[in-house]
Parts: C-alpha cells; sequence; structure tokens
C-alpha cells in the first residue's frame, strides 16, 4: 500500500495509523492501494469529519481514525445510536471517542458525500464511496467481529487482519455496479481534485499498486458504460440509422459485419467525385471563352449526384470531354497523364429528357435594325431575371414576418409567466437559466423529472424550528426549492432539492452545521407548504437527508417514497447522495 502524508499528522491516533500502514510496504503484495491523509473537518467548532481517503482500483473510500479515550474492552458497533464498549457481549457503557460522539457514522458519511460533489464537479464519477472507521486504544475486541455494518460502512480495529479486512469489504462495496476500474490517470485526477498536498504519485507508482495504467482520465459519466458492452468478443453488423435507445445502450446481433456501411461509402465517393469536377470546372473558367454558355447548361442543370446515378449514361463514350476525368480524376488519375487542351467536344444530348436540354440564349451581339426575334429574346431573358429578384424579396419578407411574429410569442409569454408568478414571498419575477418543469436528468444511472420548481429572495417563513430563528438573525439572498420525481427499485420516490444563498461562505458553512443537526429544524420543503403534483406524497416520510455547500451555496436534499410501498433505506441514502447533482439556478417559466 502506497501511503501518503503531505502534512504533519495531527493527533495520535493518525500517527499510530500511519504507522501501522507504513509496515505494509509498497506494491500489491500485501493490498494494492493508495491511502492519503486528508483531514476533513466542519462547522465552528472544526470537528473532524474524516482523517484520509482511500484509493483502491475498484473505488474510493473516505477513512475516520478515533481513539477511545479512558476506556477499554469490546466495542459494539451498530449503524444508528451510540456505540458501546464492556467487557465481554453485553452492551457496556456508552462510547467515548476523542474529540466528542459516541458515534463516527454521521460525520464520516457527510465526508463521503463531499468526496462524491468534489469529484463530480471535477469531471469524475465515483460511484459508491464506502465508509472505513479505524477504532485505537485499548479496544480488545469489536463486535460484529467482521465489523460489517451494511450500507459501506466498515469498522476495523488497528492491527493488521483486521485492516485488511476492512479495507477488502470497502473495495467489495465501492466496486458494486462498477463496469469500470480506476486508472493511474483517474487516481491522479482524484487526488488532485479532493485538493491532496503535497506530490502526486508517479504513474509507475501506481501501476505496482495495481491500478491499470492509462494516459487518460477514463471515469467520465458518458464514458462508464456497462462492463458487457466492453467486453463484447465480436464487432455487430452497422445497422440502418435508426432512433438510440433511451439509455444509449446498443444492441448486438452478435454476427460479424463491415466495419463501414457500403451505401455510405458509395455517398462518400459520389461526393468526391463532383467535388472533384466542381473543382477543376472552376479552374478551366478563364479559358472557356471558346464554349458557348448555351453548351455548358446541362451539366450546371443536372440533379444532384447519388450512389446508382446514370446521368452519365446520356453521353457517349466515344468521344470524351474537358470534364471526364477518368473516375476521381486528378489525384487519383493515371500518373504522368496531363488534362487535354483542346476545345471540348460538346456532349451529344440526343437522350436527354426535354426538361434538361438547354434553351438557345442570345449571343452578346448588337442586333441589326428590325430584328424583333433577339430583342424578343433579350427582353424575355431580362423578364425572367426581374421575376426571380421579386421571388427573392418576396421570399425574405415573409421570413422576416415570421420571425416578427415569433419573437412577439416568446414576449407575450415571458410577460405571462411574470404576471402569473405567486411563489410566496418576494418571488422572482423574471426567468432564470436552468431546469423547467417536465426536464429531466440522469446521475448515477437514475432518471430525475422534474416536477415542480419555486424560487425566494427571502428564508424567512420558509423553514421551521431552530433553522427558523437562524434565518430570521441571518436571512439568505436566494432560495429555491424543488421537487424531483425518481423511480428507484421499481418504486417511486420523491427527491426534495433546495439551494439556500447565504451572504458569504462563512454564513453558508453555519447554516449546514446546523442543518445537519438532528432536531434542529430545516428549510421547508414544497410539500410541507402545501405545493405538490400528481402522484406525490402529503408529506416526506422516512426522509433520507445529503448535504454540500459551494462557495455561499448550501445545498440540502431529503428523499422519501411517493407510493404506498416502501424500498430499502439504504436506496433512498444513495438517491438523496445523487440529488445533490441535479441541476438548478432556474425558475419555473412555464
Amino acid at each position: 500500500m502506497l501511503i501518503l502524508t503531505p502534512t504533519p499528522l495531527q493527533t495520535a491516533a493518525e500517527r499510530a495509523f500511519f504507522a501501522e500502514l507504513a509496515g505494509w510496504d509498497t506494491g500489491s503484495g500485501v493490498r494494492g492501494a493508495v491511502m492519503a491523509s486528508l483531514p476533513v473537518v466542519e462547522g465552528p467548532m472544526q470537528r473532524r469529519q474524516s482523517d484520509a481517503v482511500l484509493f483502491v482500483p475498484e473505488g474510493v473510500a473516505v477513512v475516520r481514525v478515533v481513539e477511545v479515550e479512558r476506556q477499554s474492552g469490546v466495542v459494539t458497533a451498530s449503524p444508528e445510536g451510540a456505540w458501546t464498549i464492556g467487557p465481554g457481549d453485553g452492551p457496556g457503557e456508552v462510547l467515548q471517542l476523542a474529540g466528542g460522539g459516541s458515534n463516527p457514522l454521521d460525520g464520516l458519511m457527510r465526508s463521503g458525500m463531499h468526496a462524491a460533489v468534489t469529484l463530480r464537479q471535477a469531471g469524475l464519477e465515483p460511484g459508491r464511496i464506502a465508509r472505513l472507521t479505524v477504532l485505537t486504544g485499548s479496544v480488545t475486541g469489536l463486535l460484529p467481529a467482521d465489523g460489517d455494518l451494511g450500507e459501506g460502512d466498515q469498522v476495523a480495529l488497528l492491527d493488521s487482519g483486521s485492516l485488511q479486512l476492512g479495507v477488502a469489504r470497502a473495495a467489495r462495496y465501492a466496486g458494486t455496479d462498477n463496469p469500470r476500474l480506476w486508472t493511474t490517470a483517474d487516481v491522479r485526477a482524484g487526488i488532485e481534485a479532493l485538493g491532496v498536498a503535497g506530490r502526486i504519485p508517479t504513474v509507475e507508482e501506481l501501476n505496482g499498486e495495481g491500478f491499470p495504467y492509462s494516459p487518460y482520465v477514463l471515469r467520465r459519466p458518458d464514458l462508464l458504460t456497462p462492463a458487457a458492452l466492453n467486453a463484447a468478443p465480436r464487432r455487430t453488423t452497422v445497422a440502418a440509422p435508426t432512433s438510440a435507445p433511451a439509455d444509449g445502450a446498443r444492441r448486438s446481433s452478435g454476427e460479424a459485419g463491415p466495419l463501414v456501411d457500403p451505401a455510405a461509402a458509395a455517398r462518400i465517393a459520389a461526393a468526391a467525385v463532383e467535388a472533384q469536377e466542381a473543382a477543376e470546372r472552376r479552374d478551366a473558367a478563364p479559358q472557356s471563352a471558346v464554349v458557348p454558355p448555351a453548351e455548358e447548361a446541362p451539366s450546371d442543370r443536372r440533379p444532384p449526384g447519388r450512389p446508382g446515378d446514370t446521368m452519365a449514361l446520356v453521353h457517349e463514350p466515344a468521344e470524351p470531354s474537358a470534364d471526364d476525368t477518368g473516375g476521381l480524376g486528378g489525384l487519383f488519375g493515371a500518373a504522368g497523364a496531363s488534362a487535354p487542351v483542346a476545345e471540348p467536344t460538346p456532349p451529344r444530348l440526343r437522350e436527354l429528357p426535354p426538361e434538361l436540354r438547354p434553351r438557345p440564349q442570345a449571343r452578346s451581339v448588337v442586333p441589326a435594325a428590325g430584328s424583333t426575334a433577339a430583342t424578343a429574346r433579350g427582353d424575355s431573358s431580362r423578364g425572367r431575371q426581374v421575376l426571380l429578384v421579386l421571388v427573392a424579396l418576396a421570399v425574405v419578407a415573409l421570413l422576416v414576418v415570421v420571425g416578427v411574429l415569433a419573437l412577439g410569442d416568446d414576449d407575450g409569454d415571458a410577460r405571462a409567466t411574470t404576471a402569473g408568478a405567486t411563489t410566496g414571498a418576494a418571488p422572482v419575477t423574471s426567468a432564470a437559466p436552468g431546469p423547467v418543469v417536465g426536464a429531466t436528468a440522469v446521475v448515477n444511472g437514475t432518471t430525475f423529472t422534474l416536477r415542480v420548481v419555486e424560487e425566494n429572495s427571502t428564508c424567512i417563513g420558509h423553514s421551521y424550528d431552530a433553522v427558523a430563528g437562524f434565518f430570521a438573525n441571518n436571512d439568505c439572498t436566494d432560495l429555491e426549492r424543488a421537487l424531483w420525481a425518481a423511480e428507484v427499485e421499481g418504486l417511486p420516490a420523491v427527491v426534495s432539492v433546495a439551494r439556500v444563498t447565504m451572504p458569504d461562505p462563512a454564513s453558508a458553512q453555519a447554516l449546514r452545521s446546523l442543518a445537519d443537526t438532528d432536531g434542529s429544524g430545516n428549510v421547508s420543503d414544497l410539500l410541507r407548504e402545501g405545493v405538490s403534483y400528481e402522484g406525490a406524497p402529503e408529506r416526506l416520510s422516512g426522509a433520507q437527508y445529503a448535504s454540500s455547500q459551494q462557495d455561499a451555496t448550501v445545498t440540502i436534499v431529503e428523499t422519501s417514497w411517493a407510493g404506498a410501498e416502501r424500498g430499502a433505506t439504504s436506496a433512498l441514502d444513495a438517491l438523496a447522495s445523487a440529488g445533490l447533482s441535479l441541476p438548478g439556478d432556474g425558475v419555473d417559466t412555464n
């Protein structure tokens, strides 16, 4: 395992933890991974949420190293509630951790969400992020013995066997539904995005830890295709263009076929021939004074070439013309062949259809007195030109009228939206760029549909309990709330997203710390204020929570099942984490 400790370690627990890992040696002989010291603190008290980040080829985990103070015995860990410590299998007394608290999972969960949002903002898709807690101190045992608390939470003791088991289980959780391993380029980009100080491991070092080599970052959301598609053993036949499936997946027939569509190749070849002929006609234009204008009409008026076009058959091959290039001509002609400079022989037009036959045009000579035929032909030509100009002017006028009407409709819609906006106190009356009702977004393979969106310029009256008291003294500058619908494990769910913009990052951090505290209240979701949509529940029940902060904006997500049937809590938890990446900064303009 490769360890990175760029800054001096701050706690005794950290020093003991990294000293244990230093004895493992580098490389994948014990466990291929990268453990980087990355303290994450939160709140006005700067409480430690996590101490390190772990990269394994299967994924990412956040690590918390805590010291058990003035207690000894067997630690009983649980996903919820206080952990205990006692002499045996009994519950014992409440565990006391250095820095306060008896259960580190809440802070570790927030640290994992922060890491996921940071990586996604850098263009990296992290997938599932596991959470590993390492206990130091006078701990003689652990319950459960394997340290697996489920839903990605692992607990380990400070010894080689327990740590290896915890890292292995974290890697297995992070690798679930992950179609692509983390490569050397992915890890280097991830370490830089998370802000690990000091040097970034070299490609050779990461390759030695078991990360597959790649010079490119591959963990882009659009490149994380299912592994089955990447492992397809045979090429598929190129079919005619059809509408792609909704999920972007390819359908394989399992039969080998040509790599190039023959019809497409024919179209490309025909286009190349026409481009070559057009270029040669332009090059020959200064020397074409000997060719009467009337004799150039057939080539100018013939329809565009298509694969299988037989227009060339109207010429008899006995006498080649100047435009005959022998196929592609020029670039692909016989070596050393030169184009003829003699006057070209006009094509024989006996087989052309009547509508394509050239009409005689007036010579550029002064007609003799009384020559009414030449005058009539000149008047006819000028009449056609005048008619064409009038038609062109009419088309331009029609386009202008249509554009003015379209702009008028847009302005009317915007005025109607402004006049009809009723979103509580101080609503925003101008439409901002962003998703509108009915828009969809895909995050981690889940499709979210925007059902309701509302924006206000104040948070007073849109919160409850201690959070409402906070806004009474520190009001926000913008509040955007939305309800998204999603389907998880075949069950409908509602996702409430609230984005609160504070005057400065410090007040935003104070708001998030208060909202993350149990029993402190929250920003009111739209269902709480009576705003709903068809199929939504009356209120959020058994909701799961997630939050993040970006500069002065705090994003708060709550998820709940929308139907009578309930699914797993872990599914709602993952949905809340994905909801932090939903688009915002828009109001409903419908």
